[in-house]
């Protein structure tokens, strides 16, 4: 059993991992927007 719950957490690190890139990622992207809008309207 114990072989068991080591090989689950381990996956559940692994495909933790990525969500937490993609997560950051987006974010980073909506600010990235924002910011461009935000030139584009004091341009404009």
């Amino acid at each position: 059993m114990k072989d068991m719950e080591s090989i689950v957490l381990d996956d559940n690190e692994e495909a933790l991992a990525p969500a937490v890139v993609i997560a950051t990622v987006a974010l980073l992207a909506v600010f990235a927007v924002g910011f461009v809008i935000q030139a584009v309207g004091l341009v404009v």
